[in-house]
């Protein structure tokens, strides 16, 4: 995978985010979000023990914790009001794989 970020891309996220980037801003987010791109590459090579993986995310390479419906990664009680039920926010995601919700890609792929 690259880790190089167009100036279009940084445009593009910086648009996104509705922020207002100068050319030397997009020139340093085009260096820090390689770094982080990096950072992000070298954590998914670290294995992780097979406790730590569930049957369809282990196909994936995905810690539990991550899905829509788990509470692995609680560091502290969560107590959200008048929230959907994770049953019914999937219900009413158009396209999803068990219980995760695709989302369009705001960044090119580079295969």
């Amino acid at each position: 995978m690259t880790t190089d970020f167009s100036r279009e891309s940084v445009k593009r996220i910086a648009e996104l985010s509705r922020l207002h980037l100068s050319e030397d801003e997009i020139t340093q987010y085009q260096k820090e979000l390689a770094k982080i791109i990096q950072a992000f590459n070298a954590l998914s090579q670290v294995p992780l023990p097979k406790e730590l993986l569930g049957d369809a995310r282990s196909a994936l390479g995905m810690a539990k914790g991550i899905g829509a419906d788990d509470s692995l990664s609680r560091m502290c009680s969560d107590e959200a009001k008048n929230s959907i039920a994770t049953h019914d926010f999937l219900a009413q995601s158009p396209d999803r794989e068990g219980v995760f919700v695709r989302v369009p890609a705001i960044l090119a792929s580079s295969t």
